[in-house]
């Protein structure tokens, strides 16, 4: 990352290198192989009652309310409070966003609220600091020289999200059909999950890749472009529900973790063991997908939910055990380690390079819009930013299917 104050700013839980995800990002992608679309799955997740909702522009306010991270706290909800904001003056190169749609991710904004890693400087912040990382809505107004955009055009960007309107530079702005809630999942998990299977882990037909919370945001994009790929895909969960999303999506094995041993399903069915481990739990099941890795298998660790902070009251933080990796540094630091022994490879960054960022976020775009691959959005609806703090105790809960969303 080459700019620190940029990373401040952004945050992607599941999801690593998120300052790739700011860039503009238009470098034509190359296509994948296509499979049966999985659109009809969004309909079956979303409630069946609910309307859709369609983006309308609106009249500019004079002031707009956002969550604001009145001081450092133990979680999102100790440090955030709705504040009402004077709506600025735009710079040259910005645009005014009216937020539609804003994506959450509770492992990055609990870190943001507790001034940890990425987001040290949080603590030193006199004023505050914005919250929130990707969304999408509508250009509600242009500051000088800003081109390629017009009001009214549907983009998705990246930072301070949780809010009715944001200011943002116009090079981080992306274009997109339509200011969705499907968008809105696509922007950083989709991304994320793009660059664990094919870029950084090179995912290749007749693989076979494991994607642990395979049901949750980044895990439903990654099992679908895994099977893009023609690899063969096994999928961990927690729940019968989840379990019958994945096999919807396409996955081969699904092993529930709560009725079935892991290690035992993997030793039996892939005793050559796997060649690609997508992971975002940590803790014990990192150290099994470890263990049933192939000689010359790969690990991108895109989470470690297990031993997020939240778990503490709860009694449930795990930690990982094997070779005394710590995941947290990892994950962070964005190490890239060789196991001891081995020729196996851990990695806890996306990407090889900041092209290959921007070509994973046109790909999963690309895949969206012409139907390829799905976002799985949970069916549980939140609605203005009042309901922010309840939206991310939801996601870290792990009660949700795929991606969860705050409708602005």
């Amino acid at each position: 990352h080459k700019a620190k104050a940029l990373l401040l700013s952004v945050a992607a839980f599941s999801t690593v290198a998120v300052n790739a995800f700011t860039a503009p990002l238009m470098i034509p992608a190359r296509r994948l192989r296509a499979s049966t679309s999985v659109m009809p799955l969004l309909a079956q997740l979303q409630p069946a009652t609910a309307a859709p909702q369609v983006a309308e522009l609106r009249a500019v306010p004079t002031t707009y309310r956002a969550v604001w991270g009145g001081k450092i706290g133990e979680s999102f909800r100790d440090a955030a409070i709705v504040k009402q904001i004077p709506m600025p003056q735009l710079s040259a190169g910005e645009v005014l966003v009216q937020v539609t749609y804003a994506g959450v991710n509770g492992g990055c904004e609990t870190f943001r609220a507790r001034g940890e890693h990425w987001f040290a400087d949080n603590k030193n912040a006199a004023n505050g600091f914005s919250m929130g990382a990707e969304g999408v809505g509508l250009v509600a107004g242009l500051g000088e020289g800003v081109e390629g955009l017009v009001v009214g055009d549907a983009v998705s960007f990246v930072g301070a999200a949780f809010a009715e309107y944001v200011v943002a530079q116009a090079g981080r702005c992306a274009k997109i059909q339509e200011a969705s809630a499907a968008a809105v999942a696509a922007r950083i998990s989709g991304t994320t999950a793009m660059g664990a299977v094919e870029k950084m882990g090179e995912a290749k037909k007749g693989q076979v890749v494991l994607v642990t919370a395979a049901a949750g945001a980044a895990g439903t994009f990654a099992v679908q472009i895994a099977k893009q790929l023609g690899c063969e895909v096994v999928g961990t969960c927690s729940t019968e529900e989840k379990a019958k999303l994945l096999g919807t999506l396409g996955c081969d094995t699904i092993i529930n973790y709560k009725t079935h041993d892991v290690g035992q399903v993997l030793a039996e069915k892939y005793p050559q063991g796997v060649d690609l481990v997508v992971e975002h739990v940590g803790g014990k099941l990192f150290d099994t997908a470890l263990l049933h890795l192939a000689p010359k298998g790969k690990l991108v660790l895109v989470g470690y939910i297990s031993e997020y902070p939240h778990n503490d009251a709860t009694g449930q933080k795990e930690q990982a055990r094997s070779h005394g990796f710590d995941l947290s540094q990892i994950f962070w630091k964005q190490q890239v380690l060789q196991v001891p022994g081995t020729e196996q490879m851990v990695y806890g960054k996306l990407y090889p390079s900041m092209d290959a960022a921007a070509d994973a976020r046109k790909q999963v775009q690309e895949m969206l819009e012409d139907g390829r691959i799905t976002s799985v959005v949970d069916k549980r609806e939140f609605v203005g930013v009042d309901t922010v703090a309840d939206a991310v105790e939801y996601m870290l809960s792990g009660a949700a299917l795929g991606k969860v969303v705050v409708r602005m």
